[in-house]
């Protein structure tokens, strides 16, 4: 029977499959498959959503596969994400701060595994009942208003932004301060008259929950 190399293994391969689906995969045992694994990796054949998660990507059948189906991933083990924090407020041009990773939220649990390029956050229950309301971006995993991920990175003390990180000329003061009082907080006063001077006033899209 002739050999099947390591490349023309990973060939056959899906775009996204798990360590521990790996060995039937492949029709060999944990440590020959933890062998060729290491390998991809070292090839760079290989990336892996973290270092604690079991998951990876194929390169080879896929060069985008980690950028492509990385949101889906997370959906799939981390049901009820949400992109929030600064990366909300950067992606909708609220804040020039760019994040060096995407900030994600999930339901609370006892540990939060390391995610390559987020950083995960927990949230209770009902901070994923109000965010539902809040949705900016569609996708499996959702990302919530600017105005929202601003109100919870004041109260929660994840964020709280000089007036000069904010772009204030796109900032809603009706949705700004809509949100604050879902989180049973005031906008800061240093904030008020930059909303004076550069609010667009659009219409609020902002409901209780």
């Amino acid at each position: 029977m002739a050999r099947i190399s390591a490349f023309d293994r990973l060939k056959g391969l899906p775009e996204v499959f798990t360590t521990r689906s790996l060995p039937g995969l492949l029709g060999t045992d944990r440590k020959a498959a933890s062998v060729y694994l290491n390998r991809w990796r070292e090839r760079g054949l290989v990336s892996s959503l973290g270092p604690q998660i079991g998951v990876h990507f194929n390169l080879l059948r896929n060069p985008k596969a980690g950028q492509e189906r990385r949101m889906d991933v997370l959906a799939y083990f981390f049901p009820g994400a949400v992109v929030a924090g600064v990366s909300a407020l950067h992606a909708e041009g609220w804040t020039t701060q760019f994040p060096r990773q995407t900030e994600i939220m999930v339901p609370a649990r006892k540990s939060l595994p390391r995610v390559h390029g987020a950083t995960l956050h927990s949230r209770p229950n009902r901070w994923f009942s109000m965010a539902k309301a809040h949705v900016a971006r569609p996708g499996p995993v959702l990302m919530v208003s600017p105005a929202f991920a601003l109100a919870d990175c004041w109260q929660t003390g994840h964020w709280h932004p000089d007036p000069d990180d904010i772009e204030w000329d796109l900032v809603s003061e009706a949705d700004l301060t809509a949100a604050f009082c879902l989180f049973e907080t005031d906008v800061p006063d240093i904030w008020k008259s930059f909303l004076d001077q550069g609010s667009t006033e659009p219409e609020s899209t902002l409901e209780g929950p």
